[in-house]
């Protein structure tokens, strides 16, 4: 709320996660828990058919909810189209991982090759077309094992954009991204990588996703969003606002009441979601 000279205080966000959207909830939770060793950490509603599931790999938590929940619940438009934004997984072992994924019915995308002379990686779908990257630095030092489930060492997610300068005024400025690395490190760059808590967030130009792998992202629908808590949906989703952020859906309560939460949309249009705990009244 504005403070008495009128203005907007600062906002607070903490412990992020990705969500990701899903048009067949059981092929995902095969597909994160099966093949990539996702853990469930949290399912709503509990009983029955869900309309949420939350897992977790390593410090990295992920959402995988339905289309239709969102639509309904929420009142934002989601579906399928290229996809804005990849999963990248470090493994040592980047052809094991492909081949493995790929046992597991994963769809390939691009099978292991290298790029910009420090980087071998691999990339496979999802069940919804969502990308899935195996990467590691160069020079490559694992012998291939696909008849074993990857060990993942750190987990980044990655979004593709038109303007990176106007991604990085958003996810560093008005969120609180700390920025960790650039590509290249001179001039204009085409990939940044940032933190908040323990989510490891890249900015990555759509120009370069077509340049260095020879693929496409952007555009159509949403299928994913960051998740931030704040203390104050209302609060910070006038922060973010009063910044610039467009509104995607006002703040409301959901989850029987137990949680109240709002969204905006960041500079390409990906939805980001200010959530919160509902005070008992």
């Amino acid at each position: 709320m504005p403070d008495p000279n009128g203005t907007i205080p600062p906002a607070a966000f903490v412990d992020p996660q990705v969500n990701l959207y899903s048009a067949d909830l059981d092929a995902s939770l095969r597909f994160y828990r099966g093949a990539l060793g996702f853990t469930e950490i949290f399912r709503l509603p509990k009983e029955g058919p869900p309309d949420h599931v939350e897992l977790k790999l390593g410090s990295f938590t992920l959402g995988v909810a339905s289309f239709g929940a969102l639509q309904r619940t929420h009142g934002i438009p989601t579906g399928r189209g290229p996809p804005r934004f990849e999963v990248a997984l470090r493994t040592e072992d980047v052809d094991g991982a492909y081949g493995w994924a790929v046992a597991k019915g994963a769809p390939s995308v691009k099978p292991p090759y290298d790029f910009l002379g420090y980087i071998h990686s691999a990339c496979v779908a999802d069940p919804d077309g969502n990308r899935i990257v195996f990467y590691t630095q160069l020079p490559v030092r694992a012998t291939p094992n696909p008849a074993a489930r990857p060990t993942f060492t750190n987990v980044l997610y990655n979004l593709y954009t038109n303007d990176i300068e106007k991604s990085l005024q958003f996810y560093r400025g008005r969120l609180g991204f700390t920025e960790t690395f650039r590509a290249p490190q001179g001039g204009p760059p085409t990939h940044v990588e940032m933190e908040l808590g323990q989510l490891n967030l890249g900015v990555s130009t759509v120009e370069a996703l077509e340049r260095d792998h020879g693929l496409s992202g952007g555009g159509g629908p949403p299928r994913g969003e960051v998740v931030v808590w704040v203390a104050d949906t209302d609060a910070a989703f006038s922060w973010m606002l009063s910044h610039g952020a467009p509104s995607l859906s006002p703040p409301h309560t959901f989850a029987g009441g137990a949680l109240r939460s709002a969204w905006v949309g960041d500079p390409d249009g990906n939805p980001v979601q200010l959530v919160a705990r509902s005070v008992p009244p």
